[in-house]
């Protein structure tokens, strides 16, 4: 039997753990071909040389902060610019954990290759917009997404139960739904990177705490599978175990159900859905007593309110907010804004660009690198 050849894009991260998770346990399945990181270079070659890969990729700045390794016996990508020259007519997935704008450039490339993509960046499909799907339809790329709420909406869709009229997205709420604004307005760096259910890195678990990551999510909902705004919506469900739902005309909504866990979707670019069987833990729903849903406060919260703002204008908005709220997750990790100010700036600074630079209705990379640009050197933090 011909092995699945694979690449792993942030094979260090949350994402690429749980992928060794799953080919470790089916080394007569699947074979890796390549592993890449940014900055944690030490991991990604004790990676390497557990599952015999031969070619890797790192950012060279890394190598700095390192002891001197030996990567003979390798073949070494030392930047993103040629993590694409990886891909070999041999590889079958490729699974792209890459978080943050900074490896877009990288993501089109990808996209006209042909392959299977797992992709878990939010970041790079919303800034793409409607090209992203264009650009996969176009080269005959499939695209499974990673992220387990989006990860439930392609599987539902594909059991074909006619025209829906909505999705649903869960939230876990994060771990300051029930703060009050007084005490969200305290908030430290230390709580925010503590996600109560999801082992995952800083700057995601900082979005899901302003449920930014669910704003974002909403964004990438549409421009994955082709929808209106007014057909996205979302809830605060705490348990994860819902992860989102598909609502039809007729009242009835579907859903899957399944405990935390990314080896679920993840499995699915090399298994049947309902085929994988070497998960730890099977759901037992007789353990799941109470699975409760809430609506969003958008005064606490009010990130979910600017996304369908932002996905209303179109255009550069998406890409500014996404752009945005990378650069104000960082200055909070540096202990320059206060938590609250993540999102309440987002959108002042959204004003403020609008009102000295026109939107572009159907902008491309050059376009977005321009409006970057502007914003490096414009970006408001307040007094």
């Amino acid at each position: 039997m011909k092995k699945i050849n694979t690449i792993i894009y942030g094979a260090t991260g949350s994402i690429g753990k749980s992928a060794l998770s799953i080919i470790e346990k089916n080394p007569e399945l699947i074979k890796i071909e390549g592993v890449t990181c940014n900055t944690n270079v030490s991991k990604l070659y004790k990676i390497a040389k557990k599952f015999n890969v031969k070619k890797i990729g790192f950012n060279e700045r890394s190598l700095r902060n390192i002891k001197k390794t030996n990567f003979s016996g390798f073949r070494t990508f030392s930047d993103c610019s040629t993590f694409h020259d990886m891909i070999s007519s041999k590889t079958d997935v490729i699974i792209y954990a890459i978080s943050g704008l900074q490896s877009l450039d990288l993501l089109i490339r990808l996209l006209k290759t042909g392959k299977k993509i797992g992709i878990a960046n939010k970041e790079c499909i919303i800034s793409l917009g409607y090209n992203f799907n264009k650009l996969s339809k176009k080269y005959k790329t499939e695209i499974i997404p990673l992220d387990s709420e989006h990860n439930s909406i392609y599987h539902l869709l594909k059991q074909n139960l006619g025209n829906f009229k909505s999705i649903t997205l869960t939230a876990s709420g994060g771990p300051f739904f029930y703060f009050n604004k007084k005490q969200l307005n305290k908030v430290s760096v230390e709580q925010a990177v503590k996600h109560p259910i999801w082992n995952m890195g800083k700057k995601i678990s900082i979005d899901s705490a302003t449920l930014m990551n669910k704003a974002l999510e909403i964004i990438e909902a549409k421009y994955l599978f082709n929808l209106d705004e007014d057909q996205l919506n979302a809830v605060i469900h705490p348990q994860a175990i819902i992860h989102a739902l598909i609502n039809y005309e007729n009242g009835v909504s579907t859903a899957i159900l399944n405990n935390p866990d990314m080896r679920i979707p993840i499995s699915s670019l090399f298994f049947q859905y309902n085929k994988y069987s070497k998960l730890n833990k099977t759901f037992d729903i007789t353990k799941q007593s109470k699975l409760e849903f809430f609506p969003i406060d958008e005064i606490k919260f009010p990130a979910l309110r600017l996304a369908f703002q932002v996905m209303k204008m179109g255009g550069l908005a998406p890409h500014i907010f996404n752009y945005l709220n990378e650069k104000l997750v960082h200055l909070f990790m540096e202990k320059k804004i206060k938590f609250v100010d993540i999102v309440n700036l987002n959108e002042i600074n959204l004003e403020k660009i609008f009102s000295k630079n026109s939107n572009i209705s159907k902008p491309n990379l050059s376009d977005m690198k321009i409006i970057n640009y502007w914003i490096d050197n414009n970006l408001y933090i307040g007094n």
